[in-house]
């Protein structure tokens, strides 16, 4: 199965938006952005107070209820993924109902298509979707192993297979860039895995007819332990997709790089930050949470993940995201191994690779859409209920 994003149920905080430790007004003046061999590479200083940028609240469109009589198009099961549509619906994957259902600017039903199933249109897992070109929306299936097209009305028109390489894992789709190339990540697979110091990651272009047109190449991913599995808050390869370019971030350190479709690199990101160390606090908190989700379990593989390691430092970054104004966004990092990971902050870069400004987002609130001048995702009440919501984006 690919990587399952973090779309977990947290609980509901009395935060709503925080903006703190912000990246400087004269970010983009201090920042050393230089062209070398046809590489644009950006030096960013460490952030400090400014250039923050907020959500608007309340929320300008709301999509959902937790209550009501019977079932409607406004309850949701389980959102994997929304995004806003060229004509300014919004377009939501529900992978309790797989089915996609769309709404207009204020919120009312316009349509829903797909159902579950193996057939054409059907979804066996609904990952995620994305408009692509000629207003098609695609939609991700990978335990069914296919991806699907729709036409603006809902209307399936084909559908072709996920390829994937030889000897490596189930594939995992990172996301399509501008031209419609889809970015597929998987880890390669070995009979000595348990030997092994450090995982793989491969990353490959597919186009609209589920063509491998070549790989972009091979990536470090997080440190393995004696018992082959990654230590605990070991860094890792994060991957994003936007415009022409495959962003590739190793989060032992602060050097995001965006390959081209062939995978040479064009630009690298850069920002001085050093790694945390682990504390010894922080390492017995994470084993006794581990300790305590295995409680009453028993056997080898028991065995194998109570015998995890730690890393020596945290990562200095987690979630890659790119926007559709060509913005890189790097989400500072946060442990999902301690109790309260707290809110989810962004460091934004511009086109060239200037930090230009800071968001913090709610921890229950998961970011699926980022526009010139919104944030689309959907909230997770402390019941589970789950709602989609468009903010307003402020960038002062």
């Amino acid at each position: 199965m690919p990587h399952a994003p973090p779309f977990q149920t947290l609980r509901l905080t009395a935060l709503s938006v925080l903006c703190f430790g912000c990246a400087p007004d004269n970010s983009s003046q201090t920042a050393i952005v230089r062209d070398s061999a046809g590489v644009l590479i950006a030096e960013n200083p460490a952030p400090v107070a400014g250039n923050e940028w907020t959500l608007q609240q309340p929320a300008v469109l709301e999509i959902g209820r937790s209550e009501g009589q019977g079932p409607g198009s406004d309850l949701f099961g389980a959102v994997a993924h929304a995004i806003r549509l060229s004509n300014g619906h919004i377009a939501v994957a529900d992978r309790h109902a797989q089915e996609v259902r769309v709404f207009d600017e204020a919120g009312d039903h316009v349509l829903t298509f797909g159902r579950p199933g193996e057939g054409p249109g059907e979804f066996t897992i609904l990952w995620s979707i994305a408009e692509l070109a000629g207003d098609t929306v695609a939609a991700i299936d990978p335990l069914g192993g296919r991806v699907s097209l729709f036409d603006a009305a809902g209307v399936f028109g084909r559908s072709f297979p996920i390829p994937r390489l030889p000897g490596a894992s189930a594939p995992n789709v990172v996301g399509w860039l501008a031209d419609g190339t889809l970015l597929i990540q998987s880890l390669t697979r070995s009979q000595s895995q348990d030997t092994r110091d450090q995982s793989t990651h491969l990353l490959y272009a597919v186009d609209r007819d589920g063509e491998i047109l070549g790989t972009l190449g091979e990536f470090p991913g997080s440190p393995l332990g004696r018992n082959g599995l990654s230590l605990g808050f070991a860094a890792g390869a994060e991957f994003a997709a936007g415009g022409s370019l495959a962003w590739v971030g190793q989060s032992s350190r602060f050097e995001v790089a965006g390959h081209d479709r062939s995978g040479s690199v064009r630009q690298i990101v850069r920002l001085d930050r050093a790694p945390a160390v682990v504390t010894p606090e922080e390492t017995a908190e994470a084993q006794a949470a581990v300790e305590r989700s295995l409680e009453g379990a028993s056997g080898p593989a028991v065995e194998r993940i109570l015998a995890t390691e730690y890393a020596s430092h945290h990562p200095v970054h987690g979630e890659l995201l790119a926007d559709r104004a060509g913005n890189l966004w790097v989400e500072r990092y946060r442990s999902h191994l301690l109790e309260d990971p707290g809110p989810r902050e962004w460091d934004v870069f511009d086109g060239e690779g200037r930090l230009v400004g800071y968001l913090a987002t709610p921890s229950d609130f998961q970011v699926t859409d980022i526009g010139a001048d919104f944030v689309l995702g959907f909230h997770t009440d402390e019941l589970g209920v789950q709602t989609v919501r468009v903010h307003r984006l402020l960038r002062e």
